[in-house]
């Protein structure tokens, strides 16, 4: 086995901090909680919360088949039949006002509509439920109709073999039809459509027809077209215009999506139609592209059951033909007559809890753009867009819990309507997703592509412990069928939830804002202990856990199988194809940490149709850390699209069976000839690899190493990766070790623990993982660029104003620190990583600072910027210059600000500041920690800490100054330390430059740094405390593996399971 590198943080734990139990008598931080069963392999369990029955004071039954709405509904034995809410309540149901809990009764369905008319109140949520004392089975919650009045034989002219086709008279048009067996199960029926065909368990569309596209393989004849000479070609032209089709399209995303058939040439089976989105990628459909027909009488002759409506107003027949011939009249068949069953618009502390909600309806147009093309901007339709609970405009404080979303369209969907609208403190917990066309829980801050500016907030949303399966196979246009899906997030908590078998993504985040203007100044998304299980079955650039834009993002101890992302057509025309379904996708994806997670691909042989493209995928995506995971069986292991900014790191991770290469950072050269001669010549583009981290890696089965200069040269083996890194200066080169044994134990049957005799024993990772905090505006972790020792870099994230293209995120302003007088030596080992030399050593006889001048910092930064939404207009754009406080730097204005360091010291010296008349600072004064902040005409304040800090030991320190309660703080290790007077909004503002560890003049700190932020907000600002804080950045996740473990040997093991 090959010598471990030693792991230094861990050693030391026990006495750089002494206080990681603060708290511990406490209730656990949500973090901190278990919300699955992780195993000793690395398999994540469901572990629900079982239902629990409560009610409030005031408290109504109902009971749709027996109720009546002239009883009072207080008591089960005089309930209401319909809720209050329902359109078609009556009686004293109807009047009802101020009741806090209705009750539904087990055993009985409810058929109806609820629009929410009353909001509850923090103290006394407005509760649906059901008491498991009152009746036998589920409280069910139906959109659909129960169909009775069957005749045997069809009437219409072209539907085949009429004899075995039953029809009833509705007074509805159903989109979806179910069958219910004498045991209530339900098998859905399909609408009719050509061929017949069954999702398949490894390949959900393998049964589809496949277009030929003679003569070229994606060139149309005609518009947007494709042919298919096989099964298409001679048919009646009205066996296939005006039908519905679903096809892959795109060289990239490509989920199938309804659209009306424009024309049809039998002469050669060609079919126009229209695009997903008019241009772009999307306009591809590649020969062995698999498509269907849909929606026609021509479609009802499969023997195992499909119908078809012939609408006639709002009414009109409906068409079954039932499995194995069965007659309708013997079973039950439930048509679905509802899109959604509780809707609001304003809402606020609404708990529902305990449900079963089933059988809704898709739109009648199944073809409906989600798009509102009507309003500019865009707005989006609400019809197009139904679930079981829709909120659509403002919801507040709303639970929805240990409910079953069963056979529906979409479970629940919540967008913010209005300017300012807020989507906010929603929990879903201890839920059941199954059979649901679109998704199962969807959240929106209401923009999207095109606006210009923000529109409503979402923020606080917690999905704990959900269970769905074969969820998001039949999606709307302009959807992808993910199963949890939020759109502009402020703060999320996503933790165990099980996802088995979705048509596109798991879990899909997109954090803080998207090309909007407006800033987030607090954006913290958890994503941890969740199961995404055989996703992206339906489309492909997607992934199975995937995060968008603002961070931080901490993604850790989770498990994902089998993203798929199949591009069939391009595998079946060349014959090899990887498809480009990803376990991980950081897709524009900013501040991320990615810890402690599984990736484990079905194959990884990309003549396969079960291949899986990458683990870990990113596009622009930059200052992310992958640390400590376990990749297994892939084509590529970790795959970056433009890397031109760099600030990633790649450490301690395990690669076994990466069939093509470990690392493609860049694209690779056609040949291996071509890069050796790109890398000869000028190179065209700059990457940034100064600012890239690779050590500790663990390789085993691996084909190539991979590539990541601009040149795209090959690098085959270890040491040629390596080598290219020292040669290209990266900030650490270590790049890690190849694994002359295999490094998991039975990948192939989902155990990921390590050999005993792998190289990746204590081999693990320590990273220092900050909490968010509100508006951090400089970050330095006291590591230099790999080219340039003097230069520390700054890696703050603050999702600011002008920040709306990410393309050019890496061009923003930032805040590196120059070192003066400082040698490569200078930077020593801490406790906080142990990957590279991270702390720098300030010496008082050699005058060591580091320094940012005044007009570094308050530089003005001009961006092109829309002033009005794209949404079919110009969207005007024009410069703006961002100046002074609009920049967001360390230069404190009148607003709130935070201070924290990590350090040790062995005399009185600077910490930091930036002061000349007025200003503040943080220095080290007779041992103790002194804040100091003046304003404007000389107004200050001064706050010096109770505990002594010049001992020559690591210590943590916080210097808070709120300024609207007109208070500063201390906290030192993790605890309050002092509290004092300080300023109110008086400005800060002065023209001093700002210094670290000393200043040209003195006050020269003798001891180290290891971290440094400031931040333009209390921890109060951050919804969190000192206690959480230093909790999660000491004695968090990061330290410990994927279940929790502790280190067992002399250090963290890599990978994410701690096995020896």
């Amino acid at each position: 086995m090959t010598s471990p590198m030693p792991c230094r943080s861990f050693i030391v734990l026990s006495v750089m901090f002494p206080c990681l139990s603060v708290g511990s008598a406490e209730k656990p931080f949500a973090w901190q909680q278990d919300y699955a069963r992780v195993t000793e392999t690395g398999d994540i369990e469901w572990t629900p919360r079982e239902f629990r029955f409560v009610a409030g004071d005031r408290v109504r039954y109902i009971d749709y088949e027996n109720g009546s709405d002239a009883h009072d509904g207080a008591s089960r034995a005089r309930p209401w039949k319909h809720h209050p809410w329902d359109a078609r309540a009556g009686g004293v149901a109807a009047a009802a006002k101020g009741i806090d809990t209705y009750v539904f009764k087990g055993g009985v369905i409810y058929r109806g509509r609820l629009t929410v008319k009353e909001q509850g109140r923090p103290d006394r949520p407005i509760r649906l439920t059901r008491d498991p004392d009152w009746g036998q089975g589920p409280a069910i919650i139906a959109g659909s109709q129960a169909v009775t009045g069957w005749t045997r034989r069809a009437e219409h002219p072209d539907i085949p073999e009429p004899d075995v086709v039953w029809k009833a008279a509705l007074d509805f048009a159903p989109r979806t039809v179910w069958m219910i067996d004498s045991g209530g199960a339900a098998v859905r029926l399909p609408l009719a459509r050509h061929p017949n065909w069954k999702s398949q368990p490894e390949d959900h569309k393998a049964q589809w027809f496949r277009w030929t596209n003679d003569p070229h393989p994606f060139q149309p004849r005609e518009g947007f077209s494709a042919n298919d000479a096989k099964n298409l070609k001679g048919r009646d032209k009205d066996f296939v215009a005006d039908a519905l089709i679903y096809s892959e399209f795109g060289w990239v995303m490509g989920t199938p999506y309804p659209t009306k058939v424009q024309d049809f040439d039998p002469a050669d089976g060609s079919v126009r139609f229209a695009g997903w989105t008019g241009g772009g990628n999307a306009s591809i459909i590649f020969r062995g592209m698999r498509y269907y027909l849909e929606d026609k009488p021509h479609y009802l002759d499969d023997p195992d059951g499909e119908f078809w409506f012939d609408r006639k107003g709002s009414g009109g027949t409906l068409y079954v033909r039932l499995p194995g011939g069965i007659d309708p009249r013997t079973v039950r068949i439930e048509a679905g007559r509802y899109p959604d069953l509780v809707v609001g618009t304003d809402v606020a502390h609404l708990d529902i809890s305990g449900l079963d909600f089933r059988w809704t309806t898709q739109p009648w147009n199944l073809d409906v753009a989600a798009w509102d093309f009507s309003t500019t901007p865009f707005g989006y339709r609400a019809d197009a867009l139904p679930a079981c609970i829709r909120i659509w405009g403002r919801g507040e404080a709303i639970r929805i819990a240990n409910c079953t979303f069963e056979d529906v369209v979409m479970g629940i969907q919540m967008r913010a309507v209005g300017v300012g609208s807020p989507i906010r403190d929603i929990v879903v917990e201890d839920n059941v997703f199954r059979n649901t066309d679109v998704g199962a829980a969807h959240f929106k801050d209401g923009a999207g592509w095109g606006f210009s500016h923000p529109v409503g907030v979402l923020d606080d949303v917690r999905l704990y412990r959900n269970y769905a399966t074969n969820v998001g196979f039949r999606p709307t246009r302009y959807e992808r069928g993910c199963t949890f899906d939020l759109s502009y997030a402020q703060r999320a908590h996503i933790a165990g939830n099980i996802v088995e078998r979705s048509g596109a993504q798991a879990i899909n985040v997109y954090a803080g804002k998207g090309a909007t203007r407006g800033e987030v100044p607090l954006v913290r998304v958890l994503i941890h202990q969740n199961k995404a299980w055989k996703t992206m079955q339906n489309g492909n650039d997607f992934g199975g856990i995937e995060s968008w834009q603002h961070g931080p993002v901490y993604i850790f101890n989770n498990l994902s199988f089998d993203a798929r992302g199949q591009r069939e057509g391009e595998r079946s025309y060349h014959g090899n194809n990887p498809g480009f379904g990803h376990a991980y996708y950081l897709d524009g994806g900013f501040k991320n940490y990615v810890f402690n997670n599984i990736a484990w691909g079905l194959s990884n042989d990309p003549t396969s149709p079960l291949v899986n493209c990458s683990a870990f995928q990113e596009i622009i995506s930059y200052q992310n850390t992958f640390f400590n995971n376990t990749a297994y069986n892939f084509f590529v292991g970790s795959r970056r699209q433009a890397p031109h900014a760099g600030r990633n790191k790649f450490l301690a991770n395990v690669w076994q069976s990466m069939s093509e290469r470990v690392f493609r950072h860049a694209d690779p050269a056609k040949t291996e000839a071509d890069g050796n001669a790109h890398h000869a010549g000028p190179q065209k583009q700059h990457f940034a690899y100064e600012t890239n981290a690779y050590a500790n890696n663990v390789f085993h089965d691996i084909g190539q190493m991979g590539v990541f200069e601009t040149s795209g040269r090959w690098l085959r083996s270890l040491d040629d990766f390596r080598n290219a890194l020292r040669q290209q200066q990266s900030m650490v080169a270590d790049l890690g070790v190849m694994d002359s044994t295999a490094t998991l134990r039975d990948p192939a049957r989902g155990d990921f623990r390590l050999n005993s005799e792998s190289a990746a024993v204590d081999r693990g990772a320590v990273v220092f993982v900050p909490w968010a905090l509100y508006g951090v505006v400089a970050e330095w972790n006291f590591y230099p660029a790999g080219n340039d020792h003097t230069h520390i870099i700054d890696e703050h994230w603050y999702a600011k104003d002008y920040m709306t293209e990410r393309d050019n995120y890496y061009q923003r302003p930032m805040y590196p620190l120059t070192a003066v007088n400082v040698a490569p030596a200078d930077y020593i080992d801490g406790p906080l990583e142990n990957f590279t030399a991270g702390a720098l050593r300030l010496t008082p006889a050699r005058k060591t600072y580091a320094t940012i001048s005044h007009a570094a910092l308050n530089e003005p930064f001009t961006a092109r910027l829309a002033t009005r939404s794209r949404h079919g207009q110009d969207p005007q754009v024009r410069e703006f210059t961002f100046e002074a406080d609009e920049l967001r730097t360390p230069a404190i204005h009148a607003g709130n600000f935070l201070i924290e360091v990590y350090f040790k010291a062995d005399s009185d010296g600077w910490l930091i500041g930036k002061k000349q008349g007025t200003g503040y600072s943080l220095a080290l004064r007779n041992g103790k920690a002194a804040f100091t902040v003046i304003g404007e005409n000389g107004d200050g304040a001064e706050l010096v800490s109770r505990a002594s800090l010049a001992d020559g030991r690591w210590h943590h320190l916080i210097a808070e100054a709120d300024r609207n309660t007109q208070t500063l703080a201390l906290y030192v290790d993790g605890r309050r330390d002092n509290v004092g007077p300080g300023v109110g909004p008086i400005s800060l503002a002065n023209e001093g430059d700002l210094y670290v560890g000393g200043r040209p003049d003195g006050d020269y700190l003798s001891g180290a740094m290891e971290f440094l932020r400031i931040a333009h907000g209390t921890l109060a600002d951050a919804r969190t405390t000192i206690e959480e804080l230093y909790a999660w950045q000491f004695d968090g996740p990061a330290r410990r593996d994927m279940a929790r473990g502790e280190p067992k040997g002399r250090g963290r093991d890599a990978g994410a399971i701690e096995s020896f």
